[in-house]
């Protein structure tokens, strides 16, 4: 998986910042080592759940949220 930049989405800026933060979001992407790719989103699960998309090398978090 390649991107340059990760961003936030408006989505998960409106409904889920507050529940996970940025900080936490960027080290689970980073950390993650099992990603389940499907189409041009990404899964994540470590204690979390982050749902990303890629579009022009720039990796856009769309949900996040705790699973435990």
């Amino acid at each position: 998986m390649y991107f340059k930049y990760i961003r936030k989405t408006d989505h998960y800026k409106r409904y889920h910042e507050k529940q996970v933060p940025w900080s936490k979001v960027v080290e689970i992407i980073l950390n993650t080592k099992s990603k389940r790719k499907k189409g041009n989103k990404i899964e994540m699960e470590n204690g979390y759940y982050v749902l990303c998309e890629i579009k022009n090398d720039i990796l856009y978090v769309i949900n996040a949220k705790r699973t435990k």
